[in-house]
């Protein structure tokens, strides 16, 4: 028997067993002067076998308790996320102990995104769009954010030509969805450097503060959830000019509002209305205030261009939320045990991921789990494929006997 899961009562029996065999005849009954010596010494010892076994568990972080689980982690410089669970702060670790950076491989980038708060998952795609590009696709902690999908309320994109002063993106929309507008901030990620927008030229072209786009290819990051507040209200961000809710760049919880007159930043807890957002801390103490608010998809990709290997800048990563495909589910003859059939399926179906194809099979399988004889699928179709970056996620998922 390992003496770390010895019982009391073993060890117990042990002591007393040794004292007679060392002095036949003794009194070991209950309430005898020897039993309660080998009881205290078998207490004892079970308190030290026990926290011997509590020891060697603290050496793998598998079975570390949670501060030395977070020591390992320190020790190669993972830090855990707000909110983040063991379970989750274990998977990065093992992650990097399994696959250690290797100069930009795709596991790097699944790890660098799961270093953010409020990333729950990612997924990385080499060669998405050719040679020297990389697409990470990210789900969010819905705990904390309410969905799954990350927001995305930042324009990104690269320069496709120079012009002094200007940010020239043939590809771009400035003036459509939430438009870009005059005072907006704007970042290089290819170089750090940041300006603000002095005039939208048109939907192609932004008129900057400072020259800070001078080769093509550069990566850039449009905010247009940026302004100043106009109200000052105990944990809120007001702004009576806001849009937090446009549909096109739409801000959630998790988010990260910048007060960036007095250099501070906070978290969004809730959206409140198109022009009010509440904080998790206090963070715009007065009127007047310069904000941005920073997307769950800007935050990955602004940290993952500053740790990722120098190769083809500008748009070369891209960060991004998985489209959604509801998908309805039709079987018949799943037998009297129904709805859990229906309860596995949803549960089954909420956990695939982008990419991941729907096959009847195993559909019938949970039903035939549940006690179904000859059960049949009309819904979706066999094999359902989903396109490059999309999720599979229930719809109606309607079960009859």
């Amino acid at each position: 028997m390992n003496p770390f899961e010895a019982s009391f009562d073993d060890l117990l029996n042990a002591i007393l067993t040794d004292y007679k065999n060392q002095f036949p005849g003794v009194d070991t009954s209950q309430g005898s002067l020897v039993y309660i010596k080998s009881a205290c010494l078998a207490s004892a010892l079970w308190g030290a076998y026990k926290y011997q076994g509590y020891i060697a568990d603290q050496i793998f972080p598998d079975t570390a308790a949670t501060e030395n689980l977070e020591h390992h982690s320190w020790l190669r410089n993972i830090i855990r996320t707000a909110g983040e669970t063991d379970t989750s702060l274990l998977s990065r670790l093992l992650a990097i102990l399994r696959r250690p950076p290797a100069g930009g491989n795709r596991y790097d980038y699944v790890n660098w995104a799961r270093s953010i708060d409020n990333v729950a998952a990612a997924y990385c795609y080499s060669l998405a769009r050719g040679d020297g590009t990389v697409d990470v696709v990210i789900l969010a902690n819905a705990a904390v954010t309410g969905s799954e999908v990350p927001s995305a309320p930042v324009r990104t994109g690269a320069a496709t030509s120079v012009s002094a002063g200007k940010l020239v993106d043939s590809g771009a929309a400035f003036t459509t969805g939430h438009a870009v507008a005059v005072g907006d901030p704007v970042i290089n990620t290819s170089t750090g450097r940041q300006t603000t927008v002095t005039n939208v030229d048109s939907a192609t072209q932004l008129a900057l503060a400072d020259d800070i786009f001078t080769t093509t290819n550069s990566g850039y990051m449009a905010f247009p959830h940026a302004g100043t507040n106009t109200t000052a209200t105990a944990g809120k961000l007001i702004a009576s000019a806001a849009a937090f809710t446009n549909g096109t760049y739409t801000i959630r919880p998790g988010d990260i509002a910048e007060n960036i007159t007095d250099g501070t930043t906070t978290r969004v807890v809730t959206v409140d209305s198109a022009t009010q957002l509440t904080l998790a801390d206090d963070i715009f103490l007065a009127t007047g205030k310069t904000y941005l608010v920073r997307s769950l998809c800007s935050a990955v990709k602004f940290f993952i261009d500053t740790v990722r290997p120098v190769g083809p800048g500008g748009d070369a990563v891209r960060v991004l939320a998985p489209t959604i495909d509801t998908t309805n589910v039709t079987m018949t003859g799943a037998g009297t045990n129904y709805l859990q059939t229906i309860a596995d399926i949803t549960t089954y179906m909420n956990g695939m991921v982008p990419d991941q194809v729907l096959y009847r099979s195993q559909l019938l399988a949970i039903a035939v789990n549940n006690g179904a004889v000859n059960p049949a699928v009309s819904a979706p179709g066999d094999p359902l494929t989903p396109s490059s970056h999309h999720m599979i996620r229930p719809g109606v998922i309607s079960v009859s006997a």
